[in-house]
């Protein structure tokens, strides 16, 4: 699957309660490339927090004693009400084929969830027979039924477990449940499904875990006039059967597990040809050209590199790519239909900006990857979710790099996923890729940045120490070998060892142990000595021993960085032996930033580092090196292993730095930064940023991409014109000021898409309602859901109390769609003018919030993220009085939720408090030093007027 950004983070009882807070805080640097999409490929802005499990947790597991091989399944759906029918319900017939694995078995244990079974019963297969049955008993906390036997069933026979049953088509995204869309005015329901982790036992009683893979044979009865159906596999037959209704018949699935059968009953119009179709509503059909020529080039790639063509599956001939309106996450792998929000799909280039275009093809990238990698080959359990997700994060980018080069997505991957997932894993609550999970809520938890960019990373580290070429032989040797089956690492790393003898040994560590390492480098007469310990944000200095094998690469010169096959050191010190070690240049660890590791040297080391960034070409020092170490510089000071002062300095060299890489790993910085800055240097602290990005402002202008341009140069535009015009550089705010009011006024002018994300921003940020509400009919009226992800961010820019209960009172209204709820928050928490409206807004509409998020929980979620980005105490306080007064309407976990926001307030305080003479001596010495560069220059200036005058 591919959080959303906004999918939950913490995994057992112990870190359950910070989870969703967390969730909100590390995901905000993503809003700055508006590729906002909430999927697992960027974890979860509202994750949930798994619950104390009530039951034992093994309960929560089925056991072997019954294996499924078959299932057959009729669903009747109901859009609207019908004789002793509810509309958004369902009729479902389902038989299972199971067989007894054990002697003595009596009952039969299988999932289900909000469905109610009218009657069951179990038959013999081979001659209709019926078992003696007694009754059936559910466990809503585990949500296991168990139907008991007055007879064993006879070991090795198969039998057929036959249900009838009524579902319910929610709205909330998960099992078979409802969306709709609008045309011309009217709403056109569908019914989509979406059934990973653990939600296909809303739709059909099932053995829902992914190991039980058996084949599906899917029926749909449907009202044929109004709908068309689609789902895995083709119609192998259409029966016309009265009351304007069609069954409609699917040839038999591949061997697959529960969570990837898919179907769609919708209005829905197709694109595409033989190979690859899109299906959207038909007023998009327009948009998905793109996808079709993307998706086509991608599934060509992806089968050549394993070579195994996605139709050697016999049962999938085709590929569907369907867009749902209504959509959790950001898209989702089932085999065969892929489903997508409508953003990660539909492209419409004079609304789209390049970063969004890009996203759309990493998304398919990503979900026809797992076609290989959870499809065909799939985790065994969702504690291995990394087996799956991984994979597909790593050819996420990889894949989409050998369709379009130009697009520079090696650099991208490791400020996007490396960087990202070190923020995650520098925390103690953290964990393992591979780690124990039970209930259905830790098994959500599992889709995080750990099992999705972490789990990427290290394959990236892995493929680097093995080469690509036998690190592709190992990876088609192994999808050959676990096809159709379940997996577990030892598979995997018994495959890998057959190609590198030392591969299992080189993985494990990094699966099983949480964190990474911080690597301590000292110079010495014979060379350089090593060090490794785990690095945690808050508590590097502790007693965890942990120990990685460390992928070692170095270089002293520029044309060194392109070795990037690793030494591996195994212990906690090393030496690396170099001759006149003391006369290097410098000393660079981790070239292109393959190992999963940071970096801290000592102070001689440091001062030739900083020296050679800030002489012409950065004496050669690769440009991910640089994002490495800018990275590290604001994570070895957050973390205290560096002073402020010393880190802040080093990182002036960017002032001519013109790369996008490093530039985004400092904004992922700075953000963090810039909660921590107290609110009496903030004036000092902006006047630092307009510093810092004078000189590529100038260096990328305002303007509007050329053709010839570089991506990253689009992108880095972007990001500059992004923080330039927040910290009110003058030129960027007239010049964004400017294009927002011609756009306003000429119903004529448009806005380049690369520009939108900072013209609408700034329009809004330094207008009133006015400006909002033009953005608001826009975000109202628009086709394309790129588009309304820019208006939308701009609506978030509001300065104003009243426009920022506007946009408030629009996230909790049916305009924003639920999924796309969470994210317009998060943009909103980006802006610190926004927070204290916030928090009284949710004070005083707590009712509001909650019903329409979904109950009092996403309330104290929502102040939770206003706690941990807030400064003003006031806000504190309001926010501790309510949490008080409304204990009990809130109920004991989101009361728990605000507490832990409330800590977090004052540990953010104390950092503030203790870090805070270092950060404003250093603003204030580039205060004074700048000033008099300004007074030298202007009296320069005035010399030479004088003499040009005489």
């Amino acid at each position: 699957m591919s959080i959303h950004f906004l999918n939950s983070r913490t995994k057992l009882s112990r870190m359950n309660v910070l989870a969703e807070i967390a969730a909100l805080a590390i995901s905000l640097a993503c809003l700055h490339s508006v590729a906002v999409s909430c999927t697992p490929m960027q974890p979860k802005l509202y994750g949930e927090a798994a619950p104390e499990p009530h039951a034992q947790l093994d309960h929560y597991r089925l056991n072997d004693d019954v294996l499924p091989t078959h299932y057959d399944i009729e669903i009747k759906p109901y859009f609207d009400p019908e004789p002793e029918k509810q509309a958004f319900t369902f009729d479902g017939n389902t038989v299972i084929t199971v067989t007894a694995a054990a002697e003595n078995v009596m009952q039969i244990k299988l999932h289900m969830a909000n469905m109610n079974i009218l009657s069951w019963s179990v038959m013999r297969k081979s001659n209709s027979m019926l078992v003696r049955s007694g009754n059936k008993t559910y466990d809503k906390d585990t949500q296991i039924l168990a139907l008991h036997l007055n007879e064993t069933l006879l070991k090795n026979v198969e039998y057929l477990v036959v249900f009838n049953y009524v579902g319910v088509m929610e709205d909330n995204m998960r099992g078979f449940y409802r969306s709709y869309f609008k045309q011309n005015g009217t709403e056109m329901w569908l019914g989509s499904t979406q059934f990973e982790q653990t939600e296909a036992r809303r739709a059909f009683p099932c053995f829902d875990e992914p190991k039980f893979k058996t084949t599906f044979q899917l029926k749909l009865n449907y009202k044929h006039l109004e709908y068309n159906v689609f789902s895995n596999t083709p119609i192998t037959k259409s029966d016309v059967i009265g009351s304007n209704r069609t069954l409609a018949t699917f040839s038999i699935t591949p061997k697959m597990s529960t969570y990837l059968l898919a179907f769609i009953v919708a209005p829905y119009s197709t694109s595409g040809d033989d190979i690859l179709r899109v299906l959207s509503r038909p007023e998009a059909v327009n948009q998905t050209t793109y996808s079709i020529d993307e998706g086509l080039k991608l599934l060509k790639v992806l089968g050549d590199f394993l070579e195994y063509p996605f139709n050697n599956v016999t049962e999938i001939t085709r590929m569907y790519m369907a867009a749902v309106p209504d959509f959790a996450a950001g898209a989702m792998e089932n085999w065969g239909l892929i489903t997508y929000r409508e953003s990660s799909l539909l492209y419409v280039p004079e609304d789209a900006t390049s970063l969004q275009q890009q996203r759309i093809a990493t998304i398919i990238s990503h979900e026809l990857a797992h076609q290989w990698f959870g499809n065909l080959v799939t985790c065994e359990w969702w504690d291995v979710t990394w087996l799956n997700e991984g994979f597909a994060t790593y050819f996420e980018y990889f894949g989409t790099a050998s369709v379009e080069p130009s697009w520079e997505l090696d650099q991208q991957f490791v400020v996007d996923k490396l960087h990202t997932a070190m923020q995650t894993d520098g925390t103690m609550s953290t964990h393992p890729m591979t780690h124990p999970v039970y209930t259905q809520a830790q098994a959500a938890a599992m889709f995080d940045a750990i099992s999705y960019n972490k789990g990427g990373v290290v394959l990236r580290m892995l493929e680097h120490h093995m080469s690509s070429e036998v690190f592709k032989a190992a990876l088609v040797e192994y999808v050959k070998d676990r096809q159709f089956k379940p997996s577990r690492p030892e598979h995997l790393f018994a495959v890998l060892d057959k190609h590198n003898s030392s591969a299992s040994a080189f993985m494990k560590p990094w699966t099983t142990q949480p964190g990474f390492p911080l690597v301590t480098v000292t110079a010495n007469e014979n060379g350089f000595s090593i060090t490794q310990q785990r690095f945690l944000t808050n508590h590097t200095n502790q007693e965890d021993k942990l120990l990685w094998p460390l992928p070692i690469t170095y270089a002293t010169k520029g044309d060194e960085f392109s070795n990037t096959k690793p030494t591996l050191v195994v212990t906690e010190a090393y030496n690396i032996s170099l001759a006149n070690a003391t006369n290097v240049q410098y000393f660079i660890l981790n070239n292109q930033q393959v190992g999963y590791y940071r970096v801290h040297y000592d102070d001689a080391l440091w001062e030739k580092i900083n020296n050679a960034l800030r002489s012409r070409g950065f004496a050669g020092i690769h440009v991910l090196n640089r994002a490495q170490i800018v990275d590290d510089l604001f994570n070895l000071a957050r973390a205290d292993v560096m002073g402020y002062r010393k880190a802040l300095d080093m990182l002036e060299y960017l002032k001519e730095e013109t790369e996008y890489a490093p530039w985004l790993a400092a904004a992922n910085g700075l953000a963090t930064l810039a909660l921590r800055i107290h609110p009496d240097d903030e004036k000092l602290f902006s006047q630092h940023i307009k510093d810092m990005f004078a000189k590529v402002y100038e260096y990328v202008q305002f303007q509007a991409p050329a053709h010839s341009d570089r991506r990253l140069h689009t992108y880095l535009r972007r990001l500059v014109l992004d923080w330039t015009c927040r910290y009110g550089h003058d030129d960027c705010s007239k010049s964004a000021l400017k294009e927002f009011e011609t756009f306003r006024t000429n119903s004529s002018a448009t806005v380049h898409p690369d520009l939108r994300q900072v013209v609408y921003c700034e329009g809004v940020r330094k207008g009133s309602l006015e400006q909002f509400d033009f953005l608001l009919n826009l975000y109202l009226t628009t086709n394309a859901a790129t588009e309304q992800q820019l208006t939308l961010l701009g609506m978030s820019c509001a300065t104003e109390n009243a426009v920022i209960h506007k946009f408030m009172n629009l996230t909790s209204s049916p305009d924003v769609r639920s999924q796309d709820k969470a994210t317009a928050f998060a943009m909103l928490l980006n802006n610190q003018y926004a927070l204290e409206s916030a928090a009284s807004y949710l004070v005083e509409n707590s009712a509001r919030w909650a019903e329409a998020y979904g109950g009092y929980k996403h309330v104290a979620t929502a102040l939770g993220g206003i706690l941990t980005r807030v400064k003003n105490v006031t806000v504190k306080e309001t926010i501790a009085q309510f949490a008080e007064t409304s204990k009990d309407q809130l109920g004991q976990e989101a009361y728990e939720l605000i507490t832990k926001g409330l800590e977090e307030y004052d540990n953010n305080q104390q950092f503030i408090m203790n870090h805070r003479d270092e950060i404003l001596g250093f603003l204030t010495l580039k205060a004074g030093s700048d000033a008099s560069r300004t007074g030298i220059l202007n009296v320069v200036v005035a010399l030479c007027l004088t003499l040009l005058a005489i």
